[in-house]
């Protein structure tokens, strides 16, 4: 019994790895210019063994993808715990998410593109936060922060769309990611906030402006 659960954790932490390693390559090079052989030599492993614990490169940039989304969730309900302001929550995502653009090939992006099973993912889980997306927005207003003339449902699409765009259109070839993402998001944080909300994205943009002279 002992030994079985041995090898259980064994191999339950070369998977952990391996899917590590990947998503390392796939953000760094773009998801096309890494082989499958490339991973199992970077981690000194048989192309058996890699195949044995995912079927092919969608299968492994999949849990890849499940792994980074259960990060950006445990980091956000950390977040939320420390304070009640919604604007704060989406600034806390905002700093994660540009973080993560500046280490990003933007060849990944156009990569997806021949990986149906993941934009499949990709898209049921932006379905799964819609509600709880919708639920931040009507705490914005209460809290002042948000315009209560807003059709929240709509600028929650149209922000899901972010990510279409940054997929099927070729604005990569003339943008950097992080300008593309900081434009689209203060755009609409800027649409929908009431003057509280605005002097509040205001101090926020000046506070990451000192931090890049730092």
């Amino acid at each position: 019994m002992e030994t079985l659960r041995r090898k259980r954790n064994d191999k339950k932490k070369l998977k952990e790895q391996i899917v590590e390693t990947a998503m390392e390559a796939f953000t760094k090079l773009g998801i096309r210019c890494v082989r499958m052989d490339d991973i199992a030599l970077s981690l000194s492993i048989s192309k058996r063994t890699l195949y044995e614990l995912f079927r092919d490169k969608e299968n492994l940039l999949l849990e890849g993808l499940r792994m980074q989304q259960q990060q950006v969730n445990e980091a956000m309900i950390e977040v939320t715990t420390r304070t009640e302001n919604v604007l704060e929550v989406i600034f806390a995502f905002y700093k994660r998410k540009l973080s993560e653009l500046c280490n990003l090939n933007p060849q990944f992006f156009r990569d997806l593109r021949k990986y149906p099973k993941v934009l499949d993912y990709m898209r049921e889980e932006r379905k799964k936060y819609d509600s709880a997306i919708l639920k931040y927005f009507n705490r914005g207003v209460e809290q002042g922060i948000f315009r209560p003339d807003i059709n929240f449902d709509i600028i929650n699409q149209a922000m899901v769309m972010q990510m279409d765009l940054l997929i099927y259109s070729d604005m990569l070839e003339s943008y950097p990611l992080v300008e593309i993402y900081s434009e689209i998001t203060l755009l609409h944080m800027r649409g929908i906030t009431t003057r509280k909300g605005s002097e509040m994205v205001d101090a926020f943009l000046c506070q990451m402006k000192e931090k890049q002279f730092v």
